[in-house]
């Protein structure tokens, strides 16, 4: 019998699209009504009722400004911080929750120290999930496997993603796994939280193995090119550290009330849907702006001119090769 430990992290006020809208543009998500305010409340009391026997503690962790002096859930002990804010994010109806998302889930893995639990899982406040199947699953996967493994909602390998509704883990591989996410004060490796996850747990716990430069971690967008040192980065955390659950559990997992539509878990589950993207020059697919300006922030080393001259020709590069795949998909479909 293992002690696990749930945290339900994430607003109690949850503002956004719903899962059957989740591939409408925010035009249309404006015009048919598509971003909803979802009041998490009644559904992390559903999740205690259906699942809370299967865990030693459950923690609500959210921010200061979302909780009125009536919330309380029985059996479970709610956390608040203040809230740091999201990224910006241009031409978005919201702000990017990715830092958001990972200090409060360390805070509530945080509450688990010193009481025996040894695994916990981590869902978010607007989800409804099967968590008895999420449990089993982990646990018959990871049967004689090693224990740094991380159970997650699904990793699609030929568009580099890692999705991060759930997680269940060992206790201290999960708070291992945030804290390298908010390591070096959150600076950020690549925008697409799918994808920085994995890198910046990569570069964090597992650089030694994988044993490629640091300029590897700071792609531009994998899934329109990318370099052989940075496929090796994912290749390695896709095979030894993260682990797809039962997909069922996500064909069954409400958000916002609503559920994903087939086709979006399809395509994420079937691994044969998209062949890998392109293997290109190091030069033209890695950001290296933001590379040389992560070792300025960490090391304090210089940006030099040659750096600068690197970057306009990366730059240049990256520009040129997207021109050049699109008048090729431009072509096919004319021929077709």
């Amino acid at each position: 019998m293992k002690k696990i430990g749930l945290v339900i992290q994430g607003p109690l006020l949850s503002i956004g699209r719903t899962g059957d809208k989740m591939h409408e543009s925010v035009e249309e998500l404006k015009a048919q009504g598509g971003i909803v305010e979802y009041d998490c409340r009644d559904n992390i009391q559903k999740i205690v009722d259906e699942f809370g026997y299967l865990f030693e503690k459950i923690v609500v962790s959210t921010w200061d400004n979302e909780v009125k002096p009536s919330d309380s859930w029985h059996g479970v002990k709610l956390v608040s911080q203040p809230d740091p804010g999201g990224i910006k994010q241009t031409g978005h109806y919201k702000d990017n929750n990715k830092y958001r998302q990972f200090l409060s889930t360390l805070k509530g893995l945080k509450e688990f120290d010193g009481t025996g639990i040894e695994y916990a899982v981590k869902i978010r406040t607007d989800i409804h999930l099967d968590l008895k199947t999420l449990i089993d699953s982990f646990f018959l996967k990871t049967e004689g496997k090693e224990s740094n493994v991380i159970g997650v909602t699904v990793t699609h390998s030929p568009t580099f993603l890692l999705h991060d509704l759930y997680f269940i883990a060992r206790l201290d591989v999960l708070k291992d796994f945030c804290e390298s996410i908010l390591d070096f004060d959150r600076f950020e490796f690549i925008s697409s939280v799918h994808r920085e996850m994995l890198l910046k747990h990569a570069y964090g716990k597992y650089k030694k193995e994988i044993g490629v430069p640091d300029w590897a971690y700071f792609p531009t967008f994998p899934p329109g090119g990318i370099c052989v040192s940075t496929r090796k980065i994912f290749d390695y955390m896709f095979k030894n550290v993260y682990l797809n659950l039962d997909p069922e559990i996500f064909r069954r997992t409400l958000w916002r009330n609503t559920y994903f539509p087939e086709e979006h878990i399809s395509s994420l589950v079937n691994l044969k849907s998209k062949g890998r993207k392109y293997n290109l020059p190091a030069l033209i697919c890695i950001d290296w702006g933001r590379y040389f300006n992560f070792l300025l922030e960490t090391s304090g080393r210089k940006i030099t001119f040659r750096d600068k001259f690197k970057m306009k020709i990366g730059e240049s590069g990256w520009l040129l090769w997207n021109f050049i795949r699109k008048t090729g998909r431009n072509l096919v479909g004319v021929i077709r």
